[in-house]
């Protein structure tokens, strides 16, 4: 199975929709907060809690809150009663003497098993329980007093958790928050993480429905989008692995996600789900899914960028769609000329398509950009044999015909006819050394390239390159090909559209042991910057 990724989620920014606004109930939700005694004084409690500017002066309005409340006599509007004790917790939680959400009953306010330790976050969840089932309507107050800063904190907390890879601690509070709010996405978000690093999909899968689903508001809508992509991707990675109902079941679970993405992929994610469904069509054996997925592309490339023509290409090339993955690139190579993929993807197609006399200028190209990587050259020696092997097949046919034409002139009857065939052989000859000599130059250029191919220095291997109108990176590595532990030096010129440097810089790699390797970056600033090319290494 394919490598599980992380995605990173965001800390909240909000601080929870405050209590005041929260207490302005529309009218169809009636609580009565005013009987018995106990629960308006409770509630005068919580409004000076609330003046408080520190947390010491309010802990005693909150301890006798609760000993008011529960003092009240149980029978008597239990409800009121409950949404009362419901916000008091609430403000209880963002007490420093109430830590993970737990505290002593008798600290809290309670008058029995003081010593006891009481879960404020289950509190609240009953409290609030109790006034939902008997007031439905009342489901909107409930939900802002349950995502008040307590909840927030925890939230933050627990992404900060996941998001340096602690998954054990972020389940925990993910678990805790839903216990106060079950409708926000993302506490879901971290469970469905986990659940795919624990390799059980059932319940990620079901963790990112519920995710996804809950993440409806505009703000969250590239949220949502992150997150189709990422089951999509997981349930095909899935998909690859499996068998029967089990691979059915994942593909099916890919292609609803991948479709629920197209059907809304805002402004960055309609490659994605092209690609996507690409890929759902490729594991389900569906051919016209899969030029479906290219179609536009394909028929318009001029309407679309070069990552989207890319990704396009790529597709019809992994399903064997190979006259349709060359006009995809050849598009993307117009679009960026000097992008040493698109170059080597070309390059490499041509060949497979017996198109060599097309692959060996691009390969040129290829080796002017990406000159210290030996799959390149390598690209060009099959190039070059290829098209010495069929001026070799002509020679041959050439010869044949020149055999035959002896065999005339030797068996003529007339001296026309042996003449005429001994004029035909003559003009063959001249034909014949052309195509020797044409041989020899291919076979020279093909031993040319295989020397260079084995004599490189160092090999340089690319795995990042990112631009942005902010910033560029790129990365990768560099092998020693050598005998000898190495420094190597790699001058990257990054360039627009035109093939033009933007900015330059020089990387210092090594030292390097012999047939190893070592990683590099390096980041640019400027505008335009679309492709990168670099010196060999010395």
């Amino acid at each position: 199975m394919s490598a599980i990724g992380r995605t990173l989620l965001p800390a909240l920014l909000i601080a929870g929709v405050s209590v005041a606004a929260a207490a302005q109930q529309p009218k169809q939700c009636e609580l009565d907060e005013g009987s018995p005694n106990q629960v308006a004084r409770a509630i005068l409690d919580i409004q000076l809690a609330q003046t408080a500017t520190k947390p010491q002066d309010a802990t005693p309005k909150l301890r006798d809150a609760v000993k008011l409340l529960s003092e009240a006599d149980p029978k008597r509007n239990p409800t009121g009663k409950s949404f009362v004790l419901g916000k008091t917790l609430v403000l209880w939680m963002t007490q420093p003497t109430v830590v993970n959400g737990v505290a002593s009953r008798g600290s809290l306010g309670f008058t029995t098993d003081t010593a006891a330790k009481y879960d404020v976050i289950a509190g609240i969840d009953s409290a609030f329980t109790v006034v939902e089932t008997a007031n439905p309507e009342c489901a909107t107050q409930t939900a802002a007093y349950r995502q008040q800063k307590g909840w927030v904190d925890m939230v933050n907390r627990m992404l900060e958790f996941s998001n340096s890879g602690n998954t054990d601690s972020a389940v925990v509070l993910a678990k805790r928050s839903l216990q106060l709010s079950k409708t926000a996405p993302y506490a879901y978000i971290v469970l469905a993480q986990a659940a795919q690093k624990g390799n059980q999909p059932k319940d990620a899968f079901s963790n990112f429905k519920q995710a996804i689903a809950l993440a409806k508001d505009t703000s969250m809508a590239d949220n949502r989008r992150q997150w189709l992509m990422t089951m999509g991707n997981y349930a095909a990675e899935l998909a690859e692995d499996a068998q029967g109902a089990d691979k059915q079941a994942y593909v099916a679970e890919a292609k609803a996600a991948f479709e629920q993405l197209a059907k809304d992929p805002g402004t960055k994610f309609a490659d994605v789900a092209r690609t996507g469904q690409a890929r759902v069509a490729q594991l389900a054996g569906d051919t016209t899914a899969i030029k479906a997925s290219y179609a536009d592309q394909l028929a318009n490339p001029g309407a679309f960028s070069y990552n989207s023509l890319m990704m396009a290409a790529v597709t019809a090339a992994k399903t064997n769609q190979s006259k349709d993955a060359i006009k995809l690139f050849e598009a993307a190579r117009k679009v960026n000329p000097y992008h040493r993929d698109v170059l080597y993807n070309l390059a490499r197609l041509y060949l497979l398509d017996s198109a060599y006399t097309q692959a060996i200028p691009v390969s040129r190209e290829l080796i002017g950009v990406d000159p210290s990587n030996p799959d390149n050259y390598q690209l060009l020696a099959i190039g070059y044999a290829a098209v010495q092997k069929n001026y070799g097949t002509k020679q041959k046919e050439l010869e044949a015909k020149a055999k035959t034409l002896g065999q005339r002139a030797n068996t003529a009857k007339s001296q026309a006819a042996k003449s005429a065939a001994i004029d035909s052989a003559a003009r063959l000859d001249k034909q014949i050394k052309a195509y020797a000599d044409t041989s020899k130059i291919f076979v020279d250029s093909a031993l040319k390239y295989q020397t260079a191919m084995t004599s490189l220095p160092g090999k340089v291997v690319f795995n990042e390159f990112s631009p942005t109108d902010a910033k560029t990176t790129i990365g990768g590595s560099v092998q020693n090909l050598g005998d000898a532990a190495k420094t190597f030096t790699l001058k990257i010129d990054f360039v627009d559209k035109s093939g033009n440097t933007v900015t330059s810089q020089t990387v210092q790699v090594g030292p390097i042991d012999p047939k190893s390797s070592k990683p590099f970056k390096a980041e640019a600033t400027g505008a335009g910057i679309v492709a990168f090319k670099y010196a060999p290494l010395t």
